[in-house]
């Protein structure tokens, strides 16, 4: 019998290093990972913004659960050194505050999502999941509004540009995102397949070094690969 041979357990996992200063809370985020996702391995717990980055470094973790606000340093500060070192890992934010101002600021710092603390537990594995593939989790709705407030304001911004140029379709997918259109609303409006859509966002990750759509599309505009032009004509909301 011909194909793919299966994967081994370990490769399934998914490594997931808690980082909140209330010890029940990272208690309780722990429980709702394994009870709605067995292959979410929560690899360690930091208590601390210095913590968290000591253990990026020592345990190599898929993605890191964050939260906002700690004694040492503030979660957001903390995803930006943590992306610095580490650009493959994926961040959530996992906060008390729904202003969309701390959205855009952990956009901005690098994080791949935005959720309140009072998310249910298959929605957090989910997210969990779908940012170790690479994707927004946040809402097409929120990622519209989040990415309309903040790209004027990164046009210009002081980013070098990556060794490896984006091609024209790979430039067409990222506006797309942009407008926070999902993989399948992207591969609707393109004539494409998801399959494919998925194999240009990879694409567009590898030579960008980014892990996430979100801050594909953050680095994208700062190097000017990626025109506030082109998101605004993407715009359904426009004339």
């Amino acid at each position: 019998m011909s194909g793919e041979p299966p994967r081994d357990e370990e490769s399934r996992r998914i490594r997931v290093l808690l980082v909140d200063d209330h010890p029940l809370f990272r208690a309780g985020v722990r429980q709702r990972l394994s009870e709605h996702d067995p292959d979410l391995e929560v690899v360690g717990e930091a208590g601390s913004s210095q913590q968290a980055q000591e253990m990026v470094a020592l345990l190599s973790p898929d993605v890191v659960l964050m939260d906002i606000a700690m004694g040492d340093e503030n979660g957001i500060e903390a995803t930006r050194a943590i992306k610095r070192e580490a650009p493959a890992v994926a961040v959530i934010i996992l906060s008390l505050y729904d202003d969309v101002q701390y959205i855009e600021a952990a956009v901005e710092a690098g994080a791949a999502g935005y959720f309140l603390k009072t998310v249910q537990g298959p929605d957090l594995a989910a997210a969990v999941r779908s940012a170790h593939d690479g994707d927004t989790v946040l809402s097409p709705e929120v990622a519209g509004k989040v990415f309309r407030r903040l790209l004027p304001r990164l046009r210009g911004a002081d980013q070098p540009v990556p060794g490896q140029r984006l091609s024209e379709r790979e430039s067409e997918v990222l506006a797309l995102v942009a407008r926070g259109a999902a993989n399948k609303e992207i591969a609707r409006s393109m004539g494409l397949s998801v399959r494919t859509i998925e194999a240009h966002l990879r694409s567009i990750f590898a030579k960008l070094l980014v892990g996430s759509r979100t801050e594909a599309v953050v680095v994208a505009v700062k190097a000017g690969l990626l025109r506030l032009e082109e998101v605004e004509l993407l715009d359904g909301s426009r004339d």
